[in-house]
């Protein structure tokens, strides 16, 4: 049998002092590492669009370039105001996203999603009438079904690029009202009134790049290790050098960061010596055989024919580094590394995207200055700054 007790009396508690929390350090403490706070806003901006007597209203926006402006899943809020209300049998809103290529054959268009949401209909009373305002919610999908390579892949960007041809990606609300012309016949007709949308989702990077290379045997989940082997000739040679690269393991970028990198550079005497008769009739630097930059590859295809345009975004600077990070692997062999800091010379707008038309990579680059050439690129993800002139709206 279970005892109960009963009157137990209870110990005080006198009210705790929460800790004093602050960023600032006390004596004897230092600061590793800071992110800033971003203070998000919600856009709040009002388009107005009128034509044939009738009147579209986008709210809760943001505005770039005079254009209303959405991210990632964003969802199109307003109003439709439409004109000869007794004549109207419908009203429909589309919003969809189109790939346009200008080819020799004239434009070329094509759809990567629409969606249609009926606002009105008629019923068959002949007293209802349209009412005077309709609300209009309807979202962005995060993808599209890609019926070339038949997967989802992720809804790209509003763009519009010149090279390597003239295309664009544009993002469009049309609200398409049915009217009768001719009661007698039942003939009708469309009225459409369309607006011009910008989708730039933007992405954050989920953590600030370390620092420096130094915290490497600190915090090595922060980085990320790539090896390439160089030969004389085929695969089957053997080496005579090896390069490993060390970038921070986010790999996801802002354009307004300094991205730390470190290189370590192991080869044969024979090889380093090769690589002196090359430099000697010119201004390179023997002790900085490699440089590294930030690649964009834009990739516009129409049927067989393809046409690729290649921008440097930044090209990075590197200096001595007392660290080694390897150790020497070839006979008679010598190691030199180098750390490095790299960061993109103009604003990226939006990130990279694969569509069947049009592709957008971004590469870091690693090459010697002279033969053998180009060692190796790894596809990193450049996002849009966040000190960019529309920072102070929210990061979709």
């Amino acid at each position: 049998m279970m005892e109960v007790l009963t009157d137990i009396a209870l110990p005080d508690y006198s009210p705790s002092i929460p800790p004093d929390y602050s960023s600032t350090p006390l004596p004897g403490e230092q600061s590793i590492q800071r992110t800033p706070k971003q203070t998000l806003h919600r856009g709040n901006c009002a388009f107005t669009y009128e034509e044939h007597g009738m009147s579209l209203t986008l709210r809760g926006c943001r505005e770039e370039a005079g254009i209303p402006t959405f991210g990632l899943c964003s969802t199109v809020y307003g109003e439709f105001a439409p004109a000869d209300r007794k004549k109207i049998v419908s009203v429909v809103v589309k919003l969809g996203a189109y790939i346009r290529v200008k080819a020799k054959s004239g434009m070329m268009t094509h759809t990567l999603f629409s969606k249609e949401h009926l606002l009105w209909h008629k019923s068959d009373s002949t007293t209802d009438v349209c009412p005077s305002l309709l609300p209009i919610s309807v979202s962005f999908p995060s993808g599209y079904r890609d019926k070339c390579h038949g997967r989802v892949q992720r809804l790209p960007p509003s763009i519009s690029i010149k090279n390597p041809c003239r295309a664009a990606i544009t993002h469009s609300l049309v609200v398409v009202v049915q009217k009768v012309t001719c009661s007698i016949f039942s003939r009708t007709k469309e009225v459409c009134l369309s607006a011009g949308l910008r989708y730039r989702p933007r992405v954050r990077p989920p953590r600030p790049s370390p620092p420096t290379f130094s915290s490497l045997k600190i915090y090595p989940e922060e980085w990320q290790e790539e090896i390439w082997g160089l030969t004389k000739g085929s695969s089957n040679e053997p080496l005579v050098a090896q390069c490993h690269l060390f970038i921070p393991s986010v790999r996801v970028f802002s354009s307004g960061d300094i991205v730390p990198f470190h290189i370590s550079f192991c080869s044969s005497a024979s090889f380093l010596s090769s690589i002196a008769e090359h430099v000697k009739q010119s201004d390179i630097c023997l002790e900085k055989p490699i440089h590294a930059f930030f690649l964009r590859r834009t990739t516009v295809v129409i049927g067989q024919w393809e046409s690729v345009q290649e921008e440097v975004l930044g090209v990075g600077t590197i200096f001595p580094s007392p660290i080694a990070a390897i150790e020497p692997i070839l006979d008679n062999a010598e190691t030199l590394s180098w750390d490095g800091e790299i960061h993109c010379d103009q604003s990226v707008e939006y990130s990279n995207f694969i569509t069947s038309a049009i592709e957008v990579r971004d590469f870091f680059v690693l090459s010697l200055f002279v033969p053998p050439g180009p060692l190796k690129s790894i596809p990193p993800q450049l996002v849009s700054s966040i000190s960019h002139p529309s920072s102070h709206t929210p990061l979709d």
